[in-house]
């Protein structure tokens, strides 16, 4: 599915005669160019959403090219969500390279998020005269809804830093923020096959595998290695309420309490001790494949 989504994506925001600043940034958020606007496709990202809508969609015998624009669309609702995240997590590498408000500034990165929101709507008219106009409304609906509970859950992500979350808040935070827009993927492609009987389950799958995808991205955050990520590995730096920290205050609420409320290198360094001593690692991978299980179920 990849070569046919990158160069949907590539249509997408051609670049323009004369050049268009704010369309090279959404260019190079999405791995097409580097800072100097050469071609490159190094940082096209894995792709995993829109691969899940298109496999979906062909699992139920559906068309790939009448699904396609749907697909387009997740992804780049997804990829406009990462600009967003960056900035409220002060993140400034993705794909091995600078994160857009990192190297743009975050004024005109927030106008860059805009706009490439916009492209994802707009890449949904590509399903007019390929499909049912019901579909394209129920499409269209379905995606804007998942964007309304993403931003639920990065709300409850960020909300997260003023109180010690129970494992109940932080599941629903991760279903919201990640398993939603999955699920939604699936979903689409259920829906663009004629596969109304099977949206349901198909959602269902969806959500367990983005649960799985972000608790395995919790434990990458603490335990992740930089060259295989694309950035440096700093949940406890930044003291984010991730699933191995919820696991450590669940066992040890006042130690716990305390290294996220000290500043610096030592506390965090107490901190990454207290998840050893408490065996978080093993704890966090089980809760990980326990998703995964769910998601294959």
């Amino acid at each position: 599915y990849l070569q046919p989504l990158l160069a949907s994506i590539e249509a997408l925001v051609a670049t323009q005669e004369g050049g268009d600043p704010l369309l090279h940034m959404c260019r190079y958020h999405l791995g097409l160019e580097e800072v100097d606007g050469t071609p490159s496709r190094t940082a096209a990202g894995k792709m995993v959403r829109p691969a899940l809508c298109l496999a979906m969609c062909e699992a139920l015998d559906g068309s790939l090219p009448d699904c396609l624009p749907a697909a387009l669309s997740v992804e780049i609702a997804h990829r406009t969500s990462l600009i967003y995240d960056d900035i409220q997590d002060h993140s400034l590498q993705r794909n091995h390279r600078g994160t857009l408000w990192a190297v743009y500034g975050v004024d005109q990165t927030l106008n860059a998020g805009l706009t490439l929101s916009c492209y994802g709507r707009l890449a949904i008219q590509g399903m007019v005269g390929r499909v049912d106009p019901s579909t394209i409304l129920r499409v269209e609906r379905l995606l804007e809804h998942t964007v309304i509970a993403l931003c639920r859950g990065q709300y409850m992500d960020l909300h997260f830093q003023e109180y010690l979350p129970p494992l109940s808040d932080y599941r629903e935070m991760v279903r919201l923020k990640t398993g939603v827009l999955i699920g939604a993927a699936c979903e689409v492609g259920a829906l663009v096959a004629g596969g109304w009987a099977d949206r349901t389950d198909a959602r269902h799958f969806g959500e367990a595998l983005g649960v799985a995808f972000q608790l395995q991205d919790d434990y990458l955050g603490v335990w992740g290695q930089a060259e295989t990520l694309g950035k440096t590995p700093n949940d406890l730096q930044e003291r984010k309420r991730g699933l191995p920290v919820v696991l450590a205050i669940q066992e040890a609420p006042e130690a716990g309490a305390t290294l996220l409320a000290t500043p610096g290198e030592a506390a965090t360094a107490e901190l990454l001790g207290l998840l050893e001593a408490l065996a978080i690692r093993p704890k966090a991978q089980a809760l990980a494949q326990a998703a995964a299980d769910e998601a294959l179920r």
